[in-house]
């Protein structure tokens, strides 16, 4: 049985004392002392934060224990409203109760962010608010973070109940039309019975799998899909279209396994069953925006009559490396590169699209398109995602590659920034890993993957 090494990824939330220590944690400069290069760290970032940053306003950091002990305020627990209120009480309580406290601007805060991660590729973005607003299980408790890939993650209690990724793909490459609905119900069986006979490392697991039966079906190959289909990433109806029926047909093998087998154990006060549905929408936001409004309302009335199987139902991983096993492209963002060489711990891989030979001019670089196409694209598809999509950024920082009619021209911090917010506002849960193509380095020989970060 082949093993893989484990990693771990460390969350702080935008309003901690620590954050400027912890956003330096896997830079190559400072006091190494100071460093953890083995752990991914991950900005825990709310709508209130991300709205100064736009604004240039005041930003505090604070204490957790200092607030809990003199304002009985667990504000890591907190998200929303309740998280705004709380946070306003305690920045008047400056100087008067609180000691510990630094105050900055949060648009430079945002900037060391990017700086970092224009460096080392993280720390990765999630933003609560969002992600919260979407948890069908808000009756049950919150949730502080998201997981390694930034693609699933539900309620945790520390030491009681531990979050599991339990999760398959469906290779969008070699669907064919017709085929989806089926391939949708088989990947939910497929998880729904791999928590009944699977045994979890640990108890904390083993509780929350039975509470929550969270799965995650995913897609790779979306580019593929797209070639094969002569379209763009730009034809943001069609790739909705596609991801409504994903996710309408993984809604509705769930409610059919709930009538055979039980809803989880947590559904009622869930979101679920108060009749909304993907992202703890309101039924009303289906009727408005589905392309098949109808089947969504008679999906609602099932799942109150009859609960449905699992809580969280979709969630797309990166898929870099079993994508090269299927035999398609890596989730759903464009190739990097038409060809590129892929250097590894154990070697180099030469890389191209399984479909280039016919469709070569379908198939888009991802190291030459902008990111804000990307990111539209992305917010698109989590409409019909109820978790999350792990969405990796690509920056290439050579002249000429956005502005075509000015050659002298490359991408600037503003750019990037720009990009970053675009994804709070659209909606996006979370941003993976920021890549760089550095300057210099950007060869169409296929060198060029190399001077990634990370």
């Amino acid at each position: 049985m082949g093993r893989r090494a484990g990693a771990v990824t460390v969350s702080l939330d935008v309003w901690h004392l620590d954050i400027p220590e912890f956003l330096e944690c896997q830079t190559e400069n400072g006091d190494q002392r100071r460093k953890a290069y083995d752990i991914f760290p991950q900005f825990v970032i709310s709508d209130e934060f991300m709205r100064r940053v736009v604004n240039a306003e005041t930003w505090t950091l604070v204490d957790p224990y200092e607030v809990r002990e003199k304002l009985g305020i667990e504000l890591a627990q907190l998200w929303g409203e309740a998280f705004e209120d709380a946070y306003r009480t305690i920045e008047a309580s400056l100087d008067k109760k609180l000691t510990l406290y630094k105050q900055l601007n949060a648009r430079e805060l945002f900037k060391h962010v990017m700086r970092t991660q224009v460096e080392t590729g993280m720390p990765y973005l999630w933003f609560k608010d969002t992600a919260n607003r979407a948890n069908p299980n808000q009756h049950e408790g919150y949730i502080p973070g998201g997981n390694l890939c930034q693609e699933s993650w539900s309620n945790v209690k520390p030491g009681q109940e531990a979050h599991t990724c339990n999760l398959d793909s469906l290779n969008l490459a070699n669907i064919e039309d017709g085929e989806l609905p089926e391939i949708c119900e088989v990947a939910v069986r497929i998880l729904d019975n791999t928590i009944e006979l699977t045994h979890t490392p640990f108890e904390a697991s083993e509780t929350h799998n039975a509470k929550y039966r969270t799965i995650g079906v995913g897609a790779m190959g979306l580019a593929d899909w797209l070639a094969l289909r002569r379209l763009s990433y730009n034809e943001v109806e069609k790739i909705s279209n596609l991801f409504e029926d994903i996710g309408y047909y993984c809604t509705r093998a769930s409610v059919d396994l709930a009538r055979e087998r039980g809803a989880y154990a947590a559904f009622a006060g869930s979101e679920w069953s108060k009749g909304h549905l993907i992202g703890a929408k309101p039924l009303s936001w289906f009727e408005e925006n589905a392309r098949e409004p109808q089947r969504w309302v008679e999906l609602s009335e099932e799942i109150q009559q009859h609960g449905i199987r699992n809580s969280h139902i979709t969630a797309i991983a990166p898929n870099t490396s079993s994508s090269l096993v299927q035999g398609c492209t890596a989730s759903i963002l464009p190739a990097y590169s038409r060809f590129f060489y892929d250097k590894w711990a154990k070697g180099t891989v030469p890389i191209a699209p399984p479909h280039i030979k016919d469709y070569f001019w379908y198939y888009p670089e991802n190291k030459s398109i902008d990111q804000k196409q990307i990111v539209r694209a992305v917010a698109t598809m989590q409409q019909w995602i109820d978790t999350g999509i792990s969405m990796e950024l690509i920056f290439n920082l050579n002249a000429g590659v956005y502005f075509p009619d000015e050659p002298d021209r490359s991408i600037k911090a503003k750019d990037i920034y720009e990009t970053l917010v675009l994804a709070w506002e659209l909606g996006c849960k979370a941003i993976y890993y920021i890549r760089t193509v550095q300057k210099d380095n950007f060869k169409e020989s296929g060198d060029a993957c190399i001077a990634c970060a990370n």
